[in-house]
């Protein structure tokens, strides 16, 4: 008899829609939504992580990008959690952007325009052509190619399973000029988590319990906890919990410990289950409180900010405002079943964690990118040959200019002419030896 037995592929577990395993440490991943920031966590954000995103003052680039990993869930087939105490999740979930039906967008078609002008400017510069031939460096990632808009189809009794079946994308290309459809977020697996009424509420009512048993109901039910066996071959589903302004003055506590308790018993949660979360948190409203964003910080598994330029003198009047709508900060990477995170070897844009970045915000999507200073004294376009037009004008500048120089530098400079005039001249009439020309001869009777 053989000593090993032949692997079954049905009794193997099955990955979760939309989700991948690492290629650093194995690790299960799932997309962000927005693929410059999968890039900067190393392929996606691990599954059982949190990630914290520290709120703007003036601007809500934080809740865009909560809506993208809602998004980014709801087109994967996995099942999203919403919470907030500040704006009504019901119309977060309404105002979701949705998938981009073109490979193109105007966006990127006049980047290839730029690019391409780019290139014939440079075709021209005779300075530095030992450099033609290398690969060009690139500021930021491509966005993938635009998923196919699947329709909600209603499943019948005769067909279970070929619903199942349809694989779905991993990281979509995202419109933000197009809204998510009613009949989409019907059929999406959503819930909205909601505790207490006005009346019901006092001073004594800890929100932060309220919503820790909100999730732990949301993980038994769903079948998210990876601490509960389940039968072999079962699909599993990812879950995705997304909190929105976690720490504003509208979330009621018993005491200041209560916010690291609710962190600290989050992460223990989510790292037995198929489960991830991504929190904002109004960073700005404790800059006067020591050391309480920074205790949140070690309780999390990713920490990054967002500071834009709006509302800021010292960068309005800067010359890369034109390029950029604000600065971008990593301040704390996932390492799971490593000892460096991944993104030192698969990230392109953090550069090791050493990298300057910017964002854009276009009119259709939320991009990172390399940050660079612009040349100074601005853009511009260094000639090396004039136009034919101007150099024919310059030249019959000169030839005027000679034309008017010559007949003041004639008489000296011939020779012969000068030999000639030595000779003896002809007297006219009337004018003597010591007579003045225009003036009578004194000699003359």
């Amino acid at each position: 008899m053989m000593s090993f037995k032949k692997r079954n592929s049905e009794q193997q577990p099955k990955l979760p829609s939309g989700s991948r395993l690492s290629a650093y440490n194995g690790q299960l991943l799932i997309s962000t939504g927005v693929p410059s920031l999968d890039d900067i966590l190393g392929g996606g954000q691990p599954v059982g992580t949190i990630m914290l995103i520290k709120e703007d003052r003036a601007t809500t680039y934080a809740q865009l990008l909560l809506k993208y990993f809602i998004a980014q869930g709801i087109s994967s087939g996995h099942h999203c959690a919403v919470a907030s105490r500040d704006e009504d999740p019901e119309e977060m979930l309404k105002t979701l952007m949705w998938l981009s039906t073109s490979d193109r967008d105007e966006d990127e078609e006049n980047e290839t325009t730029k690019n391409a002008r780019s290139n014939a400017e440079s075709d021209r510069m005779k300075i530095a052509w030992r450099y033609s031939h290398l690969k060009r460096f690139e500021t930021g990632v491509k966005a993938k190619p635009a998923s196919p808009i699947s329709t909600p189809v209603a499943r019948s009794s005769d067909q279970p399973d070929k619903a199942g079946d349809e694989p779905k994308p991993y990281c979509s290309q995202f419109d933000l000029t197009k809204r998510i459809t009613s009949d989409i977020l019907e059929e999406a697996n959503t819930s909205i988590m909601q505790w207490g009424n006005d009346l019901e509420e006092t001073d004594d009512q800890d929100d932060y319990q309220c919503l820790l048993n909100e999730i732990r109901q949301v993980i038994l039910k769903g079948n998210f906890s990876s601490a509960i066996p389940v039968a072999p071959g079962t699909p599993r589903q990812a879950l995705r919990v997304a909190i929105h302004s976690l720490a504003s003055p509208s979330w009621r506590s018993k005491s200041p410990h209560d916010l690291y308790k609710f962190c600290h018993a989050l992460r223990g949660l989510l790292r037995f289950s198929f489960g991830t979360a991504i929190v904002t948190v109004p960073a700005y409203l404790y800059d006067e409180v020591p050391h309480v964003i920074k205790r949140i910080e070690h309780m999390v598994d990713a920490v990054i900010e967002i500071e834009s330029f709006a509302g800021d003198p010292v960068h309005n009047e800067a010359a890369y405002t034109q390029n950029y709508h604000g600065f971008f900060h990593v301040h704390k990477l996932p390492v799971l079943n490593s000892l460096l995170p991944p993104s030192t070897k698969l990230s392109v844009l953090s550069g090791g964690g050493s990298n300057d970045l910017g964002f854009k915000l276009r009119r259709k999507r939320f991009a990172i990118e390399t940050f660079h200073l612009p040349p100074e004294g601005g853009v511009v376009t260094r000639r090396t040959e004039p136009p034919a037009s101007t150099s024919m004008k310059n030249s019959n500048k000169k030839d005027d200019e000679q034309k008017q120089k010559k007949p003041a530098f004639s008489k000296p400079s011939s020779g012969l002419s000068s030999l000639a005039n030595r000779g003896p001249k002809k007297l006219g009439p009337g004018v003597g030896c010591g007579s003045v020309p225009g003036k009578a001869d004194p000699l003359e009777f």
